[in-house]
């Protein structure tokens, strides 16, 4: 089976359950597993944020409250 199949019996069999118990076990082991997303990336993505990175520190770029400036008119239709 693969992996998104498996992802899929568990989350219909979560949410079909009744039980607040295992709903406490699973948020308890959700929480638990702490993962760095950094380490999830390929390195191919890694060198993209590196490079993005290095050119806002450059001063090509913009911040994020910058563009939120620009573009918030969208956000509220």
């Amino acid at each position: 089976m693969s992996l998104q199949s498996e992802k899929i019996e568990i989350a219909k069999t979560l949410l079909d359950t009744k039980s607040e118990a295992l709903i406490k076990q699973i948020k308890a082991v959700l929480s638990a597993y702490d993962t760095d997303l950094w380490d999830e990336l390929s390195d191919y993505q890694r060198s993209c944020v590196k490079e993005a990175k290095a050119e806002f520190k450059a001063g090509k770029g913009k911040s994020h409250s910058e563009v939120m400036k620009k573009y918030k008119k969208w956000g509220s239709k």
